[in-house]
């Protein structure tokens, strides 16, 4: 599989859109980056604006979204563009793998979290009542243009979601991990979590083997996520910390920490006691929708040591009480 990551500036990016000006464009965009984005885009009649998009990542939405596209005439030739964050990006993505049978895509991230995960991979999606994700497909896109320029549009919320994911990548790669020890600029940390991501996506696209380890922290990070109504990085960051500790990985909890400082992230904001609101029966529950269930166990991905990392199977009722035990989940 070639590799379909592209590195520009924003003047770059514009020059290679500027080829579809005077054409049939087609593109799903969150409303937040209009302002970013060249005039002739900001006005084009076929482009599907989404306001909220986790909130509009849904069946309803997604149905308004083909009809929009349908109207609007596009073809089975026709490329979609998504620009945006993670969730624009796998609700574009769907869109495009299941309109006329599959049309060709393109990503343009425009958030820290999409562009070292959510744009890469061909993993689409939308959510339903039930859970995040459950709905979807595998649909790599075409291109994915990183564009650093993006990021001085981010607000604190999403550069804390963003960086919260880049945590996983310091556990998963020594590269990253020196990278985070050292402060190197984070445009440099972006683009080796992004490759470090298409390689591992080149070599298991439809995950049977090594992309599940991309899954670090993320079956207690969805169950925060939905119960705490937070941003996905920020989730995983918790997703994390808390699965070290339950399981007693205490030299991987110690590097949590020491990133988290080295990332410059308030660390108090992943407290369980930050949140008034946490319930924990809502939060356990949560843990039956996860994808990767096998029956009745987890299949939860661990650290070794860094740049290690192995599977374990648990049964689901065994890691629920473990939760229930600890001690700051009963607070």
């Amino acid at each position: 599989m070639k590799s379909n990551l592209t590195y520009l500036k924003k003047l770059e990016l514009f020059k290679e859109l500027d080829n579809f000006k005077e054409g049939q464009f087609f593109a799903i965009a969150d409303v937040k980056v209009k302002n970013h984005l060249p005039q002739w885009i900001q006005f084009s009649p076929h482009v599907f604006w989404l306001k909220n998009p986790e909130e509009e990542k849904n069946l309803e939405v997604y149905g308004q979204a083909l009809e929009f596209f349908l109207r609007q005439g596009i073809s089975r030739g026709s490329t979609l563009y998504a620009f945006g964050g993670g969730a624009t990006t796998d609700f574009a993505g769907h869109v495009a793998a299941t309109i006329l049978r599959g049309i060709k895509w393109v990503a343009v991230p425009t958030t820290l979290l999409a562009m070292i995960d959510g744009s890469i991979g061909g993993k689409v999606a939308i959510n339903m009542p039930q859970g995040k994700n459950l709905v979807g497909s595998f649909h790599m896109p075409e291109r994915v243009f990183i564009c650093g320029d993006f990021l001085t549009s981010l607000s604190e919320k999403e550069w804390m979601s963003g960086k919260g994911e880049v945590l996983k990548y310091g556990f998963l790669s020594e590269e990253i991990h020196k990278l985070i020890i050292s402060k190197a600029p984070i445009e440099d940390i972006a683009m080796a979590c992004a490759n470090f991501k298409n390689i591992v996506v080149e070599r298991d696209f439809k995950e049977n083997g090594e992309r599940i380890y991309l899954n670090l922290g993320h079956t207690l990070g969805h169950a925060f996520e939905y119960s705490l109504k937070i941003p996905h990085g920020h989730a995983v960051a918790m997703g994390l910390k808390y699965l070290f500790k339950i399981m007693g990985l205490h030299e991987a909890h110690s590097q949590w920490e020491v990133m988290v400082k080295a990332l410059a992230l308030p660390s108090e904001k992943f407290e369980i006691g930050y949140f008034s609101k946490f319930d924990i029966n809502t939060f356990s529950g949560y843990l039956e929708q996860d994808k990767k269930k096998l029956d009745s166990r987890l299949r939860l991905v661990l650290v070794k040591n860094i740049g290690i990392c192995y599977v374990e199977e648990v049964a689901l009722k065994d890691f629920k009480a473990k939760i229930h035990a600890y001690g700051e989940f009963k607070s």
